[in-house]
């Protein structure tokens, strides 16, 4: 399925009244993330995402503790940066939310380990073949119907 099929179909999902809320959260936060992008220095932007804002407190993730060794020295001038910007922000918390997987699967299989293949369970398929069952004539129904026989031995 192409990126704007998947696009045409998330758009008109978000339509729909039991995911409207969701997806306008959903658009906020990227919208928000593009914003402290452009505020914090860019050597740290790659290393770090913006979490929640609960009770006034705005979590951010950073990759590694140094990143976040980092954004703690810088947290008041972000304070202010984002109340300049009318964020409702009286506290910054900074997490490491460290990406271990990842990261490290592509060393592994560089040093000999062998990658190992993920495995749809038969509960898996199960799910998603009645989910296909219940859909009507479309691309997400034939692409489920491709990757369940694509996995139909394992």
């Amino acid at each position: 399925m192409t990126s704007y099929k998947v696009n045409s179909y998330l758009s008109l999902l978000g339509k729909t009244p039991e995911y409207e809320n969701l997806f306008s959260l959903a658009h906020q936060l990227v919208e928000d993330q593009l914003i402290f992008l452009k505020l914090i220095p860019s050597h740290l932007a790659q290393h770090c995402n913006l979490g929640r804002i609960s009770d006034g407190k705005l979590t951010i993730l950073a990759e590694n503790g140094a990143i976040a060794a980092k954004l703690k020295q810088i947290s008041p001038s972000l304070l202010l940066k984002f109340q300049e910007l009318g964020w409702e922000v009286t506290a910054i918390q900074i997490l490491v939310q460290a990406h271990y997987f990842a990261k490290n699967t592509k060393p592994l299989t560089d040093k000999g380990y062998p990658q190992q293949k993920i495995k749809l369970s038969q509960t898996g398929k199960d799910c998603l073949s009645q989910f296909a069952a219940t859909l009507p004539d479309s691309e997400l129904k034939n692409t489920i119907h491709s990757f369940l026989k694509k996995h139909q031995n394992g």
